[in-house]
């Protein structure tokens, strides 16, 4: 019996390309951040990928819940897909961002926005749209605090106010 086998000239380990890809992928991820017995945060995401270097990608939706000192949800923050950068600490969401505050009732619509969890804020440099029980604010260029409380807008363009019609009758 004989064997044969035919070899290319093996790679020599410095020259093999360095794998740069998940080292990790997790489904149906759940994150929840307390401070004593006090939830603080939570992400969700349909699939995570996490990398050598402590980055994290989120490539099927993101959310990301914020809560007040008392446990409650002040904020939702959903996107199509999330990131995490692990050198600046900074959260990414990309496609149909939306962030909602339950407490005042406004909504913000965007297609890219940032979290640092440092400052507790959110921004974007991006065109935006901010929906309240009275306003439609658009323009480019936002700053907020995570529970969208209030906010500032750098480039403010037309804004509407809009009108409920109530009835009388009722």
């Amino acid at each position: 019996m004989a064997f044969t086998a035919c070899f290319s000239e093996p790679k020599k380990l410095a020259e093999m390309e360095e794998y740069e890809g998940p080292i990790l992928e997790s489904e149906n991820v759940e994150i929840i951040m307390t401070e004593g017995s006090i939830r603080k945060l939570g992400i969700k995401g349909n699939k995570q990928l996490t990398f050598s270097n402590g980055d994290l990608e989120f490539p099927e939706t993101i959310r990301i819940d914020f809560f007040d000192s008392e446990g409650d949800t002040t904020s939702i923050l959903t996107a199509l897909e999330g990131f995490y950068d692990a050198k600046t600490k900074l959260y990414r969401a990309t496609g149909d961002v939306v962030v909602i505050n339950l407490k005042e009732n406004q909504t913000l619509k965007t297609e890219e926005l940032f979290w640092n969890p440092n400052t507790e804020r959110i921004y974007t440099d991006q065109f935006f749209i901010v929906t309240t029980e009275t306003d439609l604010i658009q323009g480019t260029g936002m700053d907020a605090p995570q529970d969208f409380s209030e906010f500032k807008v750098t480039n403010p363009k037309d804004t509407e106010f809009l009108i409920k019609e109530t009835n009388e009758n009722n």
